[in-house]
């Protein structure tokens, strides 16, 4: 896919724009926490992500690998902080593990539907919904799967795509687990 520099000059400004817009809602919506640099970097890492993937179908593992220490990290970081923390650590790392195990198994049955880099991403993910909990772990993921099934219908109905037409699966984990984040975090 070829594009003009201008193009990518204002895809650049707007992914710029969105994840700062992003990250400041992040830090407004959980205040001087100790988990709040962890949300931030999640929105800071997931933004960028998400429009890489739009534009070029691909999770770059320049950014996807090091969310994985990166993320338990700061999330461990916080986990004296708050009460329960040691609770929520394990569940963040539950959930890693457990949100990569599923993608896996997912990119083995389906491998035109999830690739690589949605099994690599699902990790971080993971961890940050497992964080918040059980609830917040399967809203994530469902709900991630019910915007892009309604993108895909939108976008069908508009005439824009076919029943198989591949959509990018990034955009959706990132926002639904950022959304999770925003409206279950604490």
């Amino acid at each position: 896919m070829a594009f003009s520099q201008a193009g990518d000059r204002s895809w650049v400004r707007l992914a710029t724009l969105v994840t700062l817009v992003t990250v400041a809602g992040v830090a407004v919506r959980f205040g001087l926490d100790p988990q709040t640099p962890a949300f931030c970097y999640l929105a800071a890492v997931g933004v960028p992500l998400a429009f890489i993937d739009v534009r070029e179908y691909r999770l770059p593992d320049v950014l996807t690998l090091p969310s994985y220490p990166a993320s338990l990290l700061l999330l461990g970081v916080a986990a004296p902080f708050l009460p329960g923390g040691t609770g929520r650590f394990v569940h963040a790392l539950i959930g890693m593990g457990v949100a990569v195990a599923l993608f896996f198994l997912l990119l083995l049955a389906f491998p035109a539907g999830i690739g690589l880099g949605d099994v690599k991403l699902a990790g971080p993910l993971g961890a940050y919904l497992g964080w918040l909990g059980a609830t917040a772990f399967v809203a994530g993921l469902m709900a991630a799967w019910l915007l892009a099934g309604v993108t895909g219908l939108g976008l069908m109905a508009a005439g824009r795509a076919t029943r198989k037409t591949q959509l990018a699966f990034g955009p959706f984990l990132i926002a639904a687990a950022l959304g999770v984040a925003l409206a279950l975090g604490r």
